[in-house]
């Protein structure tokens, strides 16, 4: 078998392909897209703790402590302060996380 008779091969497989397709598309079943459940949907799985420091939060999303801390003085990102400590609450941050980004 040489590369003329692969070529030839593939071309008739291609064209009885794009055959096929042209008689029956309309007759393939088209699945929707599937949505996210956001009920069930845990950005944070693994995470028990209830609530984290600011380094551990910055680790988690991929970003600097200095981001978090700077998201934090403007009301951005969410924080409680016990003494001198900023903690970020895990619920608060699984809520921030699953907003849209529109809504921040």
């Amino acid at each position: 078998m040489d590369a003329n008779d692969l070529r030839q091969i593939l071309a008739d497989a291609l064209d009885g392909a794009a055959e096929r397709l042209r008689g029956g598309i309309s007759d393939l079943p088209i699945a929707a897209p599937a949505q996210p459940n956001r009920e069930s949907f845990d950005p944070l799985p693994g995470i028990t703790k209830p609530t984290l420091t600011v380094e551990e939060a910055a680790a988690l999303l991929g970003v600097s402590a200095w981001s978090v801390y700077a998201s934090i003085r403007a009301g951005e990102f969410p924080a409680l302060r016990v003494g001198r400590r900023l903690l970020v609450p895990t619920h608060a941050l699984r809520r921030w996380m699953a907003e849209p980004d529109g809504a921040r």
